[in-house]
C-alpha cells in the first residue's frame, strides 16, 4: 500500500467550513442539487473534512450529472489538523499515525457509510442509482465499497490515498482513478493491470502536472494550472458517473 509522501506533508488550502447540512443516520451531510433526482453520488472528502474546494466539486459534479450529490460528515468533525503537517517530530507523528489509527481507519468508517446509505435510500426514494467518490483518503473508502455485493452503480478516486493495486482486482463496478504525479507508479501499473483485464470501462488517468491533493482541500484554486487541472478533473469525473448511473 502507498502514499504519497506529500500527502503527509502538505498542508490545506483555507480552513474547513461550516455548511448548511442535514442530518441523515446521524452524520451531518451536504447535499448538493436536485434532491428528487433518479441518480445519487456519494462524495467522501479527504481528512480535512469540509473544505470548499470539496464542496465546490460535489456542487460542479450535481450540476453536470444531474446527481443529488452527498458530502456526509464520517469523521464527525474530528478532522486532521494543519499542525500535524509535516509529521516532523515525535509528538506530530504520534497525533497523525493516532488518527488514522482510531478515527479515520477504514474499518471503522465503513460500518458508517453502509448505515449512511441505508437511510438515505429511504430518505431520497426517488433515487434508483448511486455512485461513491473519494478524495484523497476517501478514496480508500470508496474502492472498498467497489466489491462484490456493492450498492453503488459506480465509483472512484482522486489522488488516492491508501493506494494499494490490490484493491484494484476486487472492484466489481466500472471505477475510475485520477492520479496526481505523486502517486506510486508501481500502484498505478498494478491498477491498470487489474482494469485492463476487465470489461468494466474502468482506467487511471494520471494528471502529470498536478500535486496530490489538486481537486481536494490542497487544492490552491488561486494558481492557474492548479485551477484549470481542477476543474477539468471534476469534468472527467462526471463525464465518467454519468454513463453508469
Amino acid at each position: 500500500m502507498s502514499t504519497a509522501e506529500s500527502c503527509c506533508t502538505r498542508t490545506p488550502i483555507g480552513t474547513n467550513q461550516k455548511v448548511p447540512v442535514v442530518k441523515i443516520a446521524n452524520l451531518d451531510t451536504y447535499v448538493a442539487g436536485n434532491t428528487s433526482s433518479k441518480t445519487g453520488l456519494v462524495v467522501i472528502y479527504d481528512i480535512f473534512g469540509f473544505y470548499p474546494q470539496t464542496l465546490q466539486g460535489a456542487d460542479l459534479l450535481a450540476a453536470q450529472t444531474g446527481a443529488v450529490t452527498f458530502v456526509p460528515d464520517v469523521l464527525e468533525n474530528e478532522y486532521a489538523l494543519h499542525s500535524w503537517l509535516p509529521p516532523d517530530t515525535e509528538e506530530k507523528r504520534i497525533a497523525f499515525e493516532g488518527f488514522f489509527k482510531d478515527t479515520a481507519a477504514p474499518p471503522l468508517v465503513l460500518p458508517k457509510v453502509k448505515a449512511w446509505l441505508a437511510e438515505a435510500k429511504g430518505k431520497y426514494p426517488s433515487i434508483e442509482k448511486w455512485g461513491i467518490l473519494g478524495v484523497c483518503w476517501g478514496g480508500k473508502i470508496a474502492i472498498l465499497n467497489s466489491t462484490e455485493g456493492s450498492d453503488f452503480a459506480v465509483s472512484g478516486q482522486v489522488h488516492p490515498g491508501l493506494y494499494d493495486g490490490a484493491d484494484a482486482k476486487n472492484a466489481v463496478i466500472p471505477h475510475v482513478v485520477l492520479a496526481s504525479k505523486e502517486e506510486s507508479t508501481d500502484v498505478t501499473a498494478e491498477y491498470k493491470a487489474a482494469f485492463d483485464k476487465s470489461t468494466l470501462g474502468s482506467y487511471v488517468d494520471t494528471y502529470a502536472t498536478m500535486h496530490h491533493g489538486w481537486m481536494g482541500a490542497r487544492a490552491n484554486l488561486e494558481d492557474p494550472e492548479n485551477k484549470k487541472e481542477y476543474y477539468r478533473g471534476y469534468k472527467e469525473i462526471g463525464d465518467f458517473y454519468s454513463k453508469y448511473l
